[in-house]
């Protein structure tokens, strides 16, 4: 008799304890990056939109990746569908500018990552599998948003998009702290890539002023489902930053094609970029909204501004 007391009581506390603990487990997130969210902006022009969809869940102590490095505290691994489509500037009535020189060109592609949390910092590693050109529907879906939502007129010239092949990327980035404060903090971050569709190095250093937690943490970075339960954030999150581009198919074409229609001459290898927004994180439930500007990737291109809003749900 007292040992199925025992039993009871020992199935009861680790009931218990399961309720009671201070994480969750999966996370799921909706984003868009457009132009269209930046009200002066008249025109769509270079990185017009991406629309994006991912699931993430916290990894067990004995994931293949995770326990190769030692000190990583905890992680999470991530799945993710993503569209994005790049055009040149166009007139009104939709045609191309003449003056333009960038392709049309959509690139849809599935991605597979790993981020792990240490004392000061995280890792993410990941890779991208997917098409370049017409069968990533990019076009399609512009077409349909200006006709059926925006009343926008339907660009001509994605019948001359760059054609189909297939992309794979292997991507990294490491984030880190530079000066930890209770309001204000200072770090930094390094990503790139490396593929037939993007090869690139880009530093970045970030400010953040605010309620926030630390960067491994954060929803600033997509850390959030590594943090507790009853975490709360809202901050004023900032930073800046130069891409060294060595290829962008989306651009150039094919990594393999010497018939590149843009020539070595035309293109931009440093590209500065900078963005300024709001983080907030109550319970389950996080928000971005951050502006994004970026010098062009092509000399005879402007500035490129762009908004990206993005929800998440813990569970």
């Amino acid at each position: 008799m007292k040992l199925m007391v025992y039993i009871a009581l020992g199935l009861f506390t680790h009931l218990v304890i399961a309720q009671e603990t201070d994480q969750y487990d999966h996370e799921i997130e909706l984003g868009t990056d457009n132009d269209f969210l930046i009200i002066y902006t008249g025109t769509d022009r270079y990185y017009t939109y991406g629309i994006n969809g991912a699931f993430r869940w916290r990894n067990k102590e004995n994931h293949f990746v995770a326990k190769r490095f030692k000190k990583a505290q905890q992680s999470y691994s991530e799945i993710n569908i993503n569209v994005e489509a790049y055009t040149p500037e166009y007139l009104s009535d939709g045609s191309m500018d003449p003056n333009e020189d960038r392709p049309y060109a959509g690139w849809a592609y599935a991605n597979y990552a790993i981020a792990m949390a240490f004392e000061h910092s995280f890792v993410r590693l990941g890779d991208d599998i997917g098409i370049i050109g017409p069968d990533s529907q990019a076009g399609g879906i512009q077409n349909w948003f200006h006709r059926e939502i925006s009343g926008d007129v339907e660009l001509q010239g994605w019948e001359n998009q760059l054609p189909n092949q297939f992309g794979i990327n292997l991507r990294g980035k490491y984030g880190f702290e530079i000066k930890e404060g209770q309001w204000f903090d200072i770090y930094s971050t390094m990503d790139t890539s490396i593929g037939n569709i993007y090869i690139y190095g880009r530093p970045m250093v970030h400010f953040r002023i605010g309620n926030f937690q630390p960067v491994q943490y954060s929803v600033g970075q997509d850390n959030q489902l590594l943090g507790n339960k009853n975490q709360k954030e809202f901050y004023f999150d900032t930073g800046f930053g130069a891409k060294l581009s060595v290829f962008n198919a989306t651009i150039q074409g094919n990594l393999f094609d010497n018939d590149s229609l843009i020539t070595q001459d035309e293109i931009n290898n440093l590209v500065f970029n900078g963005y300024f927004g709001l983080c907030f994180l109550r319970n389950r439930t996080s928000i971005e909204f951050k502006y994004h500007l970026a010098t062009g990737e092509l000399k005879s291109s402007e500035v490129n501004r762009y908004a990206s809003l993005s929800f998440a749900q813990r569970f």
